[in-house]
Order: C-alpha cells, then structure tokens, then sequence
C-alpha cells in the first residue's frame, strides 16, 4: 500500500490533535465570554422610568348647560359635596339641593370625613380642627404645629407641615379623637389611599425653588414615600429614577394614591419647565398640580386637572391662573387618555374632586362647579352650587 508523500500530520485525514497554543487561545476565549455573560448577569442596571401619562390634544370648551337630570343623578349616586363659601364649611347636593352649614367661620382649605357620627376634620389656616356634628370645633395637635396638607380616613390623619421656620419633612399621623400626635419622616404634597391605609408624601432631597405659592423659595422634595401607620415609610421613586424621568432638578409637586394603595400618581418637574405626570406601583414594581384616582365598579380611573394647553403643569396657586387647561382621564389599563372637560370650567380653577361612588369628578372655580358624570357616554353640566370644592365623600349627609 502506498504512502503519500508530505507531513504525515497534514495528509492524515483523521482528526488532529489539538496543540498546546491553539488549546490556550481557545480556553483564554472560552473564558472571556464566560466573564462577560457573568458581568451582565451581575452588574446593576438602571430602573425602568415610571411611564408618564401622555397628553391628548386639547379639546373645544364644553357648553356649560345645566342639565337636572344628570345633576339629581350625580346627587342620588354620590350624596352632598363639602364646599367652603362666605367662610363657612358647608354641604349641598350637586342640583343644588339641602344645602346646610357644617361649621360657621371655618375657612377650610382641606377636610377629611364625615365619619360616622358625622364629624369633620379641616384644616383652616395652618390649624387643624375637628368638627363635631352639631357645628362645634376644637383644634387638634400641638399648638406648635402649622399645617399645610391634610390627608387621611377615620381616626386616622396625616398633617404634613408648613416649611416655613420648620423642617420640611416634619408630618404628623394623628388621631382625630383623642389629637394624639406621632412624628412620620415625610412632607408635602401628602396623600391617602381610601382603602388601604396607606399614606404617601414627599422625601428629600430637598431643595428650595422659586415660582411656587410663595414669592420666595419654597422646599421641595425630590422623592416619593409610601408607608402605613405604625411602620417607617419606604421610598418607591427615588431622586434618581424621579429626575431620570421628569428632567434635571426635578421636584414633586402632586400626589395620588389609588383607592386600593397600589399605584401612586406624581406630578413631577420644575417652574419653567416641562411636567411630567408619573404613575408608580408602591410594591416597587414599574407599572408604567391636581391628580386623583376614582374606582367605579372596580375600574380605577386617573384624573388630572390643571393641566394647561402646552401639556405643563400649572405651579401657580390655581385661583390665580389665567387660561385654560383641561381635565383629562387616564386609564392604567390600557394607558389611555382623554379629555372630559377644558377651557372655562378649568379657569382660575380652586377646587377638584371625585365623588365616592367614582362616577362623577367636579371642579369648582369662580364660574360656578362643573359636574362630569360618566356613564357609557360622558355627561358634563353646569351645577348651581357656587364655592370652593373641597371633597365629595359619601358620607357627608346629617
């Protein structure tokens, strides 16, 4: 049998064997892929934005008809609204009906209840004060505290503190029976999740900015906490995931939490600039001014107010705003939006509220209060009622 002429080792066609140098580049290569698949899988990498709610177009000014109908409708389905007028605290039905006086010489700029006994809880110039059903008053908390925010349900309230002298991030949870005070590392804007018993507020960093309330600085955080009663509040939005979204030196301006405690709307941005609404889950998954969530029939709906033509936030007091902006539904679903009422109803706007049942929304300004009643269509109507819009709480008849 003959033989072929050559290297043995390049004419053999049986598989070779595999040399020192080839077996070291492979292993050095085998090893770098490994190292990289083991640095991907281990490094950190940035939290997913919170989605911010997109704005439609703006939409032609509603026709302010009074339609009674749909007002003795909203009034049979959600019961009085709490209204603030003359500097009294008052309740009337949405077709203007049973309209009577809650308490006399209460300038109230936020109320929680009425519970069951039909007490009141308003906040009237930094003072905190229960009102008792037959329209007597008596301040809760310390004498020291100067409130800016009142949130809660029940016994249970949360005061969250005015800046000014004071630390930012000095809230009180009380109680509205017995005025107990506990301290809470949170501060303005507060919010209260109607079911679920879970707060929500502002976190640092704080920063001091311009075109606010006040004609200086006023501290604003730049996070967003979420906690229960008894238990420290946690951050679900922290500064840099907040600013990643809303831009540099982002601050929170607005808060909302779901009736069920399990999303919470943010309203974040700076005077100047662009704002951006945010929805976060407070179990710290992503799930994507005024805000305010409604539940009908086990379908949560976002709504946002004050939100002016260019698609910003107005960080005015509202009853000093001139223009209009529009009132816009949002739903988490599907990430939907649209526009339920803009133009006149929303000029000068002081007020905004969902009715418990979550069927109506209402926004009170020197025009009158605008009721938006949803149903298969969207009704909206002008109400007789005139005053600030406070809340719109179920329980709110003697």
């Amino acid at each position: 049998m003959g033989r072929l002429l050559g290297d043995p080792e390049v004419w053999d066609d049986s598989p070779s064997r595999p040399r020192p140098a080839v077996r070291g580049l492979a292993g050095l290569a085998a090893g770098a892929v490994a190292g990289l698949l083991l640095a991907f899988a281990v490094a950190p990498r940035p939290d997913p934005k919170p989605p911010e709610v997109r704005l439609p177009a703006t939409a032609e000014a509603p026709k302010l008809r009074v339609e009674r109908q749909i007002l003795y409708s909203a009034s049979l389905g959600a019961g009085p609204m709490l209204v603030t007028r003359s500097g009294r605290l008052e309740a009337v039905s949405a077709d203007g009906s049973d309209r009577r006086v809650v308490a006399q010489n209460v300038r109230a700029s936020a109320v929680v209840g009425p519970d069951r006994d039909g007490v009141v809880v308003a906040l009237d110039s930094g003072v905190i004060n229960r009102v008792e059903a037959n329209g007597g008053t008596r301040r809760i908390g310390p004498a020291s505290f100067v409130a800016d925010g009142l949130v809660g349900a029940g016994r249970q309230l949360l005061a969250c503190p005015d800046p000014e002298g004071r630390p930012a991030d000095g809230s009180l949870l009380l109680d509205a029976a017995s005025g107990r005070a506990r301290p809470v590392r949170l501060g303005c804007p507060v919010a209260w999740a109607a079911r679920a018993g879970v707060f929500a507020g502002a976190g640092g960093p704080w920063t001091s900015v311009k075109g606010f309330k006040r004609a200086a600085a006023t501290p604003k955080g730049g996070s967003v906490l979420v906690g229960r009663p008894g238990k420290p509040p946690r951050v679900v939005l922290d500064a840099k995931r907040l600013r990643a979204a809303a831009g540099k030196g982002a601050v929170v301006d607005g808060i909302a939490l779901s009736p069920d405690g399990k999303l919470v709307a943010v309203s974040a941005g700076r005077p100047g600039r662009p704002w951006r609404v945010l929805v976060a889950g407070t179990d710290g998954r992503q799930v994507a001014a005024w805000v305010g969530w409604s539940d009908r029939q086990g379908s949560t709906t976002l709504a946002i107010a004050a939100v002016d033509r260019r698609g910003t936030l107005a960080t005015t007091e509202l009853a000093a705003r001139q223009g209009g902006g529009y009132l816009l539904a949002w739903q988490p679903g599907d990430h939907s939006a649209r526009v339920l009422a803009s133009g006149v109803p929303l000029v000068a706007a002081d007020g905004f509220a969902w009715s418990a049942d979550g069927d109506s929304v209402a926004v009170s300004s020197p025009a009158g209060i605008l009721i938006v009643k949803q149903a298969d269509v969207v009704y909206t109507t002008a109400s007789p009622v005139t005053g600030t819009l406070l809340a719109w709480p179920a329980g709110a008849t003697p």
